[in-house]
């Protein structure tokens, strides 16, 4: 049988990543476990040690661990390296079971990038999120019309400029999966999990030529395409937001408290598929990345964010959530093998 924190890691690896990255690596010892930092494929990856989106995932994968804990009744202590340490925190346990049980809500979350129904999202489901929070973050749930218009809007204008930009059109089919072969390879996005329409496969093959798309750009078609990928988050009855400060520890926090409530959503019967472009547009104009003439634009959806989700200063969107009840069974993302992400010391 492996040992507790074989397995404990194995759980742990559940845990969701940009794109499914997973960009992390777990040491184990006899009684603790160590995450940090590893660069997978170098050529096209776009988040460093201590980014946004890589330090969600550690987040995440901490929550998912802290899951696992408290169904084996053990207590773990944390002890999180600020940066620019790439070796992010060691949890240690006060013991260690001689049998592991596995909790239901790791194996149990995933993405649901199909159409939702129109449904609404029960009441008492909204109140348990909103009074979930963690360090600092919380949880805005947008429902009506006008909000959720709103929201949509600026995500179309992120992704105008996420169209426009060669560095994220490389790390998006540099992730792309499409032969049975890469697909078991256990990372990345499956190309049947994207619920492409007839022709969308042939239609992401020709837009995968960055010449050829700044050509094809140059004719308007990042507005088509962001218009395109706000057809089913403007039809989702429910957008949920998480937001709160944005110092390193509490975007680990704001990754345990996404995994929570995601996990929390899949465990009701609710379908979710997360939106980062916004956040990740609005990082990159922070730090001067953002793509040439979309400044003005995206300043402008930080202003408008900030009235809607009355953020404060410091304060940022860490993430979206599209959520409702699932027309169909999503194909769910594999995960790399054990070995290549834990190893026992």
């Amino acid at each position: 049988m492996p040992h507790f924190i074989e397995q404990l890691a194995a759980t742990g690896a559940l845990a969701p990543s940009a794109d499914n990255s997973q960009g992390w690596h777990m040491d184990g010892a006899a009684d603790a476990l160590t995450i940090r930092h590893v660069v997978r494929h170098a050529a096209t990856n776009v988040f460093g040690a201590r980014s946004h989106a890589t330090l969600l995932g550690v987040g995440a994968l901490a929550e998912n661990l802290d899951m696992a804990l408290a169904a084996n009744g053990v207590r773990g202590q944390w002890r999180w390296l600020p940066a620019p340490a790439t070796t992010y925190g060691t949890v240690q346990l006060d013991h260690v079971p001689a049998a592991f049980t596995a909790p239901a809500g790791p194996a149990a979350r995933h993405t649901n990038r199909l159409p939702f129904t129109t449904d609404a999202v029960p009441a008492a489901v909204v109140a348990a999120l909103v009074a979930d929070t963690q360090g600092g973050n919380r949880i805005t749930v947008l429902q009506e019309k006008s909000e959720r218009q709103a929201l949509v809007s600026m995500v179309q204008t992120a992704s105008a400029a996420r169209f426009c930009d060669p560095a994220l059109h490389a790390w998006l089919y540099g992730s792309l999966r499409h032969t049975p072969q890469e697909v078991a390879r256990g990372d990345g996005l499956d190309m049947n999990s994207l619920g492409l329409p007839p022709g969308g496969k042939a239609f992401m093959g020709l837009m995968s030529d960055w010449p050829r798309m700044q050509l094809l750009n140059k004719l308007g078609v990042y507005k088509l395409l962001a218009k395109a990928e706000t057809g089913l988050i403007g039809a989702a009855p429910a957008l949920v937001c998480l937001s709160g400060p944005a110092d390193d520890a509490a975007v680990i926090d704001a990754g345990r408290l996404l995994n929570r409530v995601w996990t929390s959503l899949n465990l009701a019967g609710l379908a979710v598929q997360p939106y980062y472009v916004v956040s990740d547009q609005l990082n990159r104009l922070r730090d001067g990345t953002l793509a040439s003439g979309f400044d003005a634009d995206m300043r402008g959806v930080d202003a408008s964010l900030q009235t809607l989700l009355g953020l404060r200063p410091g304060e940022m969107l860490h993430m979206i959530l599209r959520v409702g009840y699932p027309k169909k069974t999503a194909v769910r993302s594999r995960r790399l093998p054990l070995s290549d992400v834990y190893r026992d010391a």
